[in-house]
């Protein structure tokens, strides 16, 4: 999945906000109420209205405000409000790691080891999310994780620990979720007959644009050349009139067009080559162009009609039509570049994935490292019912088209996952855990 990089002057603008926001109220009293520097006209009310009031029932009801984050216009705002002890005994009950093709919570223990090695790098005391009105540092982050890896043992006799140890905040309205997989490929690490289609590294003469360039009108990813800078070469520039050609950057060869689009459009996957081993191809960089999917593509310019865009369908018309599935592809600007890895496929973690567990988020909403609980229907086999979707999840990737109030669950590798992503696409309900113990000390600290 692409990354996002938080500049300098973010850092700077955030570190100050963070003071504000101590200076008024403790950890405790609040999480983030709004994200700044997004206009209100982009801003339309949520379901709420207003800043839920958590329920005391059990003497311990961490006063924590809503936490807010604009949306693009349409998109609504999104809030966590602070379930009640009972509730969430509730929905810690119905947690279930077999829907996950887990055996037991305790397998959930290496992939949050992988989310406590990230946390562990971060400094422990800076935000990992604010807003004005509160913030949640990365320390607090790690000791959450730190605890659900703790009490695992004891999780499938005993899943109400859950609700024990930790707050639970409901994201409302309930977020949009849909799917990525790891597709798997056939391909050469040298061009041959039948694998005519490159994928390439990153170009030396790709350049990204720091912040402050960007607000001065400079592209985001751009090119020098003779004294003048431009946007990077677009997907036709690339594939159809070949400017990268005859460079040296090819680093695989697949059979179609339509299998780089599709390992471009995942970010990630898996090649399997003629001599029976695997590689991982994993995203390098991108050109900076708005990305359009092959669907929607083939529905804009009346190629396929809309109850044609099937998974199976888009292939067969894509295969029967190899040199205008690629003028249509052309029309998609975005291109990603990509380096060859001997390992699995990692995340913006830089640690590897678990399917049914890592989830991609906008950090701005749910930051790297986050514990949450996920409620959704996956879609069933062969076009079945949902099948109910009860776990816990662990916020380890982003995306380029992950932002806001938006949440890509990670389902594998392989057809079964291109399947079940084909039809992912559906309203979710998702609680984020934090730990009380965290949420106490950090009340005791300031309180000293």
């Amino acid at each position: 999945m692409i990354r996002r990089s938080v500049g300098a002057g973010l850092r700077a603008a955030l570190a100050v906000l963070l003071l504000v926001a101590l200076s008024g109220c403790a950890l405790l009293d609040h999480l983030p109420r709004q994200s700044p520097g997004r206009p209100a006209s982009t801003v339309r009310r949520d379901r709420t209205g207003a800043p839920a009031q958590p329920r005391q029932d059990d003497g311990y009801a961490p006063r924590i405000a809503a936490a807010r984050v604009y949306e693009p216009a349409g998109a609504g705002i999104s809030a966590f409000r602070p379930r009640s002890a009972s509730e969430a005994r509730v929905l810690a009950g119905r947690l279930d790691p077999a829907g996950q093709s887990l055996p037991t919570f305790a397998a959930l223990a290496e992939p949050l080891r992988l989310s406590l090695s990230f946390l562990g790098r971060q400094r422990q005391s800076a935000p990992a999310l604010i807003q004005p009105g509160g913030s949640l540092t990365w320390g607090q982050l790690s000791a959450t994780a730190q605890e659900l890896y703790d009490i695992l043992p004891d999780l499938d006799a005993n899943p109400g620990l859950l609700a024990e140890r930790f707050v639970w905040y409901e994201l409302a309205p309930n977020p949009l979720v849909t799917g990525y997989y790891s597709p798997e490929v056939e391909a050469s690490l040298t061009r041959q007959p039948g694998f005519e289609h490159p994928l390439y590294g990153q170009p030396p003469d790709l350049r990204k644009a720091s912040a402050e360039e960007q607000r001065q009108g400079r592209p985001k990813v751009y090119r020098a050349s003779g004294g003048a800078v431009t946007p990077y070469h677009d997907r036709k520039a690339i594939d159809v009139d070949g400017v990268l050609t005859g460079q040296g950057l090819e680093i695989a060869w697949v059979r179609t067009p339509r299998d780089a689009f599709v390992l471009q459009t995942e970010g990630a996957g898996t090649l399997l080559l003629t001599d029976g081993s695997r590689r991982t191809v994993q995203y390098k960089a991108g050109n900076g162009h708005d990305f359009q999917g092959l669907g929607q593509l083939l529905l804009s310019t009346g190629t396929l009609p809309k109850e044609r865009l099937s998974k199976e369908s888009i292939r067969q018309w894509c295969d029967a039509n190899p040199e205008r599935a690629q003028e249509v592809m052309a029309q998609n600007r975005s291109y990603v570049f990509f380096e060859l890895r001997p390992g699995p496929n990692v995340g913006a973690m830089e640690k590897p994935l678990t399917a049914l567990v890592s989830l991609a988020t906008d950090p701005s909403l749910l930051p790297l490292g986050a514990v949450a609980a996920l409620d959704i229907g996956l879609p069933g086999k062969n076009g079945g019912a949902p099948v109910g979707f009860h776990g816990l999840v662990l916020a380890q990737d982003t995306g380029s088209d992950i932002r806001g109030h938006r949440l890509d669950l990670y389902l594998g590798e392989g057809e079964s996952a291109e399947r079940m992503e084909a039809g992912l696409r559906s309203s979710a309900g998702l609680h984020l855990l934090v730990s009380k113990n965290a949420l106490r000390a950090t009340a005791y600290t300031r309180g000293q």
